[in-house]
């Protein structure tokens, strides 16, 4: 099988952002930490590689977003714990 892309062809191909990274911005700002951070390293790790395709600045929002509310819950689970006894 032969592997190609339009580059190959003299076609420009068109920017587009990673899917990944959209989603793990979704699931960042909706409290969905853990899907944030594995979409997240995901999409950034895609658009690094990927020559035609944007949006590692929406996966880094996500990773950060995702271990700050990581750290939250950690913390408020600590809290709440420590308050039992």
């Amino acid at each position: 099988m032969v592997a190609f892309d339009e580059t190959d062809l003299g076609i420009e191909a068109p920017e587009r952002t990673n899917i990944c990274a959209i989603v793990a911005l979704f699931c960042a700002l909706t409290g969905l930490f853990v899907p944030a951070l594995v979409f997240g390293a995901i999409g950034y790790v895609e658009t690094g590689g990927r020559e035609h395709e944007t949006g590692s600045g929406l996966a880094v929002a996500a990773l950060i977003l995702g271990a700050i509310e990581l750290v939250a819950v950690v913390l408020t689970a600590v809290i709440v714990l420590a308050s039992m006894r």
